[in-house]
């Protein structure tokens, strides 16, 4: 309820999980969001890696 007296129906609104407009990103900010996305690709590949063992194992096994 205060939120919505403090600031109207923007209040209520979730942000959770929200990034900041790139205007207001800091240096640091930009390298730190970066990163995480660099992370996230490789844990990506790394996964896809994985599978792609996997399935040259079950198709050294079956032929």
């Amino acid at each position: 309820m205060i939120r919505f007296e403090e600031s109207g129906i923007d209040g209520l609104l979730d942000r959770r999980g929200k990034r900041k407009p790139e205007e207001q990103m800091t240096e640091v900010d930009k390298l730190k969001a970066e990163m995480r996305l660099l992370e996230a690709k490789n844990k990506r590949l790394e996964m896809e890696n994985e599978l792609l063992k996997k399935l040259e194992e079950i198709e050294r096994r079956r032929g």
